[in-house]
Formats: structure tokens, sequence, C-alpha cells
């Protein structure tokens, strides 16, 4: 059994990355919308989201585009299409 605590605001898949709008999971951001970019696995771990596993690659700031964490790269052109995208 699956269990996803987070609802997106936003949510958008762009290739093997999925783009979601969340309420941040950092207490000192409490009452604040994050932008977190997942990108997709093989399958054999991480998070669950439409029957398709990913972790994750970047947190952003919604309100700035500051990023909070980078742990992967992710492609220009899907930084550059946030804002175009309604995050």
């Amino acid at each position: 059994m699956t269990l996803n605590t987070q609802t997106a605001i936003v949510s958008k898949e762009v290739g093997s990355f999925l783009v979601r709008k969340v309420p941040s999971i950092f207490t000192t951001r409490t009452g604040k919308l994050d932008i977190v970019i997942h990108k997709e696995t093989d399958g054999s771990w991480g998070a669950l989201y439409d029957g398709k596993r990913y972790f994750i690659a970047m947190i952003f700031e919604a309100e700035t585009y500051r990023p909070i964490r980078s742990s992967h790269s992710v492609p220009k052109e899907l930084l550059d299409n946030l804002v175009a995208w309604g995050f």
C-alpha cells in the first residue's frame, strides 16, 4: 500500500520529470509552497506517483524560484518553462 500525504496544487509531467507545486516539507517554511522537480527512476525505488517511481532532483521556493535543494541536474528548458506552465 502506498500513502502520499502531499497534495499537489499544480502538477505536470515533462518527459522523465514530474514537476509539482506542494506545501513545503521544511519546518522553516510552514504554510508556504515549494516547487519540487522529481526525476523518474528505473522503478525499483523512490516515491510512487501514478504508477511510476521518482526521486527528488530539485526543490525551489514557489514565491521566488530560489533553489532550496538540488541533488541532480535538470534541463534548462524545463526550468525556463516553470512560469509558463503555471508554477
